[in-house]
């Protein structure tokens, strides 16, 4: 099976030489991979008993967002001169791990049911291969791996676009932004009209995160060199203007990403409210370097985000079963709902106050690590063999 690593989600470059240090490792980004890794997380378990700043910055306002601006910013204008070769690396690390990871997942499905539990879809080729690419929901436990296609198709489409408009005119990459944001802005219209069903849902979600992983471009590009105001005006900015937003809107906006949907008539609104989350958790990704840059957690957390992206719902599930045997064993959990733990994903038991979903958090976090790391193990280990075999033939 093959190993799944942050790189596959464009990550910071980690040039690593003949000792094995890591040289020139960008720790703003992996600080802003960690963040996003945990609001995916959070979001996913209630919050997971923690509050970074949720009430002016909802994380489903510009989680998922945060993810494609770190992309954008990773992307290199040299994939544009070899495209067919770039598509192809793409498959390799974003699609076929995600295809595989769908059969193991419904094979994991069809195990449970023999336990009573209803939880996924069938285990059918149009399970297996087409959902995916729709909507990504077949088999639940793996219902995040609907962000990859779009993420695939946003990075060929850039690509491909950059290199045959480069070939004819030097476009400012502010124009660019502009095309992008337009495509965002043409994806929230198509929503609203009700076209987010089926194989639109693909289009428009890919239409909506376009202004994200255009975003990031144009900030390594054109506007990290001018990020440079002072803490309390660069704060001052950005929370004056998301008060101003929950001020006129009544609430601090958020949108369901995944289905494209409650957007509002303002079809600029996500992007304004994704982009100052966006812009608030930079800044403070750049004052915590310092500590970041020697953080073994962070820098474990931000090299696994694609697993944890992959695997957090099996983290849940683990957190589940545990509370499900000592309801078995002991008093102390009595009123764990063995009938909801099997038919519904978004049950989360807890004793006692809400800070204990914390630990839903925590196994979302540490099952993807410990999952990924046991299988990078293992793919050296049948590496060293095959060199072995190689070496003594």
């Amino acid at each position: 099976m093959q190993t799944i690593n942050n790189e596959m989600i464009q990550s910071p470059p980690e040039n690593i030489d003949k000792t094995g240090a890591e040289k020139n490792k960008n720790f703003v980004f992996a600080f802003l991979y960690v963040i996003g890794s945990i609001l995916i997380v959070a979001g996913h378990c209630v919050d997971g008993g923690i509050n970074l700043a949720f009430d002016l910055f909802p994380i489903y306002s510009f989680h998922l967002g945060l993810f494609m601006f770190c992309s954008g910013y990773f992307y290199k204008s040299k994939n544009e001169n070899e495209l067919g070769k770039y598509m192809w690396k793409k498959i390799k690390r974003l699609i076929i791990p995600m295809y595989i990871w769908n059969i193991v997942y419904g094979l994991f499905v069809q195990l449970t049911r023999l336990d009573g539990f209803t939880i996924g879809g069938d285990f059918t080729l149009y399970n297996l291969f087409i959902q995916p690419l729709k909507n990504g929901n077949q088999f639940e436990y793996n219902m995040c791996f609907w962000f990859i296609p779009e993420l695939f198709l946003i990075q060929i489409i850039t690509c491909s676009i950059r290199k045959i408009i480069n070939k004819f005119a030097n476009v400012n990459e502010y124009i660019f932004f502009i095309f992008y944001f337009l495509l965002g802005i043409l994806g929230v219209y198509l929503s609203n009209l009700g076209l987010n069903k089926e194989w639109n849902l693909l289009l428009v979600r890919t239409l909506f995160f376009f202004p994200f992983f255009g975003l990031g471009i144009l900030y390594n590009r054109k506007l990290e060199k001018v990020d440079n105001l002072k803490n309390i005006i660069y704060f001052s900015i950005i929370l004056t203007l998301q008060l101003i937003i929950i001020f006129v809107e009544g609430k601090a906006p958020y949108f369901i990403t995944a289905w494209c949907e409650d957007f509002t008539s303002n079809l600029a609104l996500p992007y304004m409210v994704g982009f100052l989350g966006i812009a608030f958790w930079l800044r403070i990704a750049k004052i915590m370097e310092p500590i970041t840059m020697n953080s073994k957690v962070i820098d474990c957390i931000s090299n696994n985000a694609y697993p944890i992206m992959a695997h957090q719902f099996l983290g849940f599930f683990i957190l589940k079963y545990i509370y499900f045997i000592l309801s078995q064993v002991t008093p102390l959990f009595s009123t764990f709902s063995v009938w909801l733990f099997k038919i519904e994903i978004w049950y989360y038991y807890y004793r006692g106050p809400k800070a204990f979903l914390i630990l839903y958090l925590v196994f979302g976090l540490t099952i993807p690590i410990l999952i990924n790391t046991i299988l990078t193990k293992i793919k050296i280990i049948i590496i060293n063999m095959v060199k072995m075999k190689k070496a003594s033939c």
